[in-house]
């Protein structure tokens, strides 16, 4: 399984751990973006990211509206999608604990 986690650095250098929802490429506006979510916190965010050679990368804020409107169409079409998936029979996986819908954990693979 691939590493989708992403390390988030606050200027106090506090790490803040996050799960990688998806990743899109937009040709509209060409620019790659990371659809995130910090562990244990149920609301999603994004970002634009810049790919580095050493396999790593930067991120940057979203400034315009019309690229928030975008996301949040993917990631609505996202969440319909996992429901729709987990609903039909998901048996749950290994990272999700009893209080959490099958998927909050971020390994979820249906």
């Amino acid at each position: 399984m691939q590493d989708r986690t992403l390390t988030l650095i606050q200027d106090d250098g506090k790490e803040i751990l996050c799960d990688i929802l998806f990743t899109y490429h937009s040709e509209e506006f060409n620019k790659d973006y990371v659809v995130f979510q910090v562990r244990g916190e149920a609301s999603a965010s994004a970002a634009i990211y810049h790919p580095e050679d050493n396999g790593k990368g930067s991120l940057e804020r979203i400034e315009s509206d019309e690229e928030w409107e975008m996301l949040e169409e993917l990631l609505n079409d996202y969440a319909s999608s996992m429901e729709d998936s987990c609903s039909s029979g998901c048996s749950g996986c290994s990272g999700c604990s009893s209080d959490e819908e099958c998927g909050g954990c971020g390994e979820c693979q249906h």
